[in-house]
Formats: structure tokens, C-alpha cells, sequence
């Protein structure tokens, strides 16, 4: 537990610094860079930082030999379930009171998708710094601490996937994100001991953060917290419509993970 919260801290503190400096910066020498410009300098600061720290100390640690069994089946898979998934998720959120899942940095986050800067940021080093983080570490020493604790190996696991779930959807502290991040945290801790990888992970982390990008960029004068039926003109019946499309991707998708061989040794790899 000791490690789980000393990584909790270094992530947190990194983001704090990095934002700090960034913003003390930009108002001493560039003072006309706006706040989403900052942003995206402290996040991407943050995700190289915590990445090369991790895996240098290996506490996430990284090699070739997932990639090296050819588990082409999961990441197709994995890459599916994150399709399918995503609008039945979004969807399902829209039935959250407003008051509990209110959108404190959407505007932000929508400039910050605007550039290709940004969705290189947003949508492909932050995913892997939290794999590395949250999966890859995390859950690497909550499992260990649970069976030291005298816990079945299936019980550790599950113990260090919902731990690490609440803490990876806390940690984005904005309402409007956090049922999201708590279900795919769910599948994404599940989808690493499965496969013993972060790999699968980030690519479904991957798709799910690109769909905001996609929506932006497809409905650029809608907001980003738009309610799904704003995309099909009002028509519920093609919300519903897709909604079941969407199953009939995500949930075939999981029953193949689901019957998909458990990898071992259990270490984190690219």
C-alpha cells in the first residue's frame, strides 16, 4: 500500500509542478499563451516525466515479449470492445443527475483537442503515462500487497483492480469524466492481468480518448458535452439505434477477451 500511495503522490505532485511552472513561465517570458496552450505544455511535460521515471525504476517494467507472442486476436479485440463501447457508456451517463457529473474543464479540453499537438497529447502520451502509472504500477503492487496480506490470487487482483479504478477516476477530479473513467478502469485493470500487459490497454485508452477529438472535429458547433441525441438531430430512436450497434460490437469483442488465454508472467510491457 506504502508504494500505491507513493505513486499516487509523484503523479499528482508532477501534475501539480509541471502546471505551476508552466503557467509561472508563460506569464514572465510569453504572456499572450493561453490557458490551453499552457495546459498541454504541463500535461506533456507530466507524461514524459512520469513515464521515463517508472520505467526506469522499473516499477512499471517494460520489454518485448508480450508483442513477441503475436497477440495480434487481443489487441483486435481490445480495439473493438473500445469502439463498441464508448457510445453505450456516454449514453448511459446522460441518466447521472446533471448536478453529480458537471463538466468543469470541458471548454478547455476542447481547445486543447483543436490542435494536433493536442490530440498527440491528449489522446496518445497521457493514455500511456496513465497504463504506466495506474495499470502497469499500481495495480503491480496492490496485487502483491493483497497476497501478502494472506488474499487468493483472484481476489488480489480484483481488490487491485477496483482500488486502482477509484484512484484513476478521482485523480481526473472532474465530475463529467469520472463514471467513464471508473467503468474503464475497470476493464482496462481487468484487461491487464488478463494479458499481463499495458499494451492492449493503451491502445483501448487510445480509441476512447480519440472519439472526443473525432466528435469535435465532426460537430464543431456543438459542445463537448452535448447529449447524444443532439448528434442525431433530436431522433431518439437512432440513439437507441446505435446504442445497439454498439453492443453488438463491444459485447461479441468481450467474450472473445473473455475466452482469450491468461498471459503470464504478470509484467507490464510494450
Amino acid at each position: 500500500m506504502k508504494k500505491t500511495i507513493l505513486y499516487l503522490f509523484i503523479f499528482v505532485a508532477a501534475q501539480l509542478l509541471t502546471g505551476f511552472a508552466a503557467s509561472t513561465i508563460s506569464k514572465l517570458w510569453f504572456p499572450d499563451t493561453d490557458s490551453s496552450t499552457i495546459l498541454l505544455i504541463s500535461s506533456a511535460t507530466c507524461s514524459i516525466f512520469v513515464i521515463i521515471l517508472f520505467t526506469a525504476l522499473r516499477w512499471c517494467p517494460i520489454s518485448r515479449n508480450y508483442i513477441r507472442t503475436r497477440p495480434w486476436a487481443t489487441l483486435i479485440w481490445s480495439a473493438l470492445f473500445a469502439i463498441g463501447a464508448i457510445i453505450p457508456i456516454t449514453w448511459a451517463q446522460e441518466f447521472i443527475p446533471e448536478t453529480w457529473r458537471q463538466d468543469l474543464i470541458g471548454e478547455t479540453l476542447a481547445e486543447m483537442l483543436k490542435s494536433s499537438e493536442g490530440y498527440f497529447i491528449i489522446c496518445m502520451l497521457a493514455p500511456l503515462a496513465e497504463e504506466v502509472i495506474f495499470r502497469g504500477a499500481i495495480i503491480r503492487a496492490l496485487t502483491k500487497w493483497w497476497k501478502e496480506k494472506g488474499k487468493s490470487n483472484i481476489a488480489s487482483e480484483w481488490y487491485a483492480i477496483i482500488i486502482s479504478s477509484i484512484l484513476f477516476a478521482a485523480v481526473h477530479a472532474n465530475p463529467a469524466q469520472i463514471p467513464a473513467a471508473l467503468v474503464f478502469g475497470i476493464f482496462l485493470g481487468w484487461l491487464f492481468v488478463k494479458t499481463g500487459s499495458i499494451f492492449p490497454g493503451t491502445i483501448v485508452h487510445w480509441i476512447n480518448n480519440s472519439f472526443a477529438y473525432v466528435m469535435l472535429n465532426l460537430f464543431p458547433t456543438l459542445p463537448i458535452d452535448a447529449k447524444m441525441a443532439d448528434y442525431f438531430n433530436g431522433n431518439q430512436l437512432a440513439v437507441a439505434q446505435a446504442v445497439i450497434a454498439s453492443l453488438l460490437i463491444a459485447l461479441p469483442s468481450l467474450y472473445q477477451l473473455i475466452k482469450t488465454p491468461r498471459c503470464t508472467p504478470h509484467i507490464s510491457e510494450i
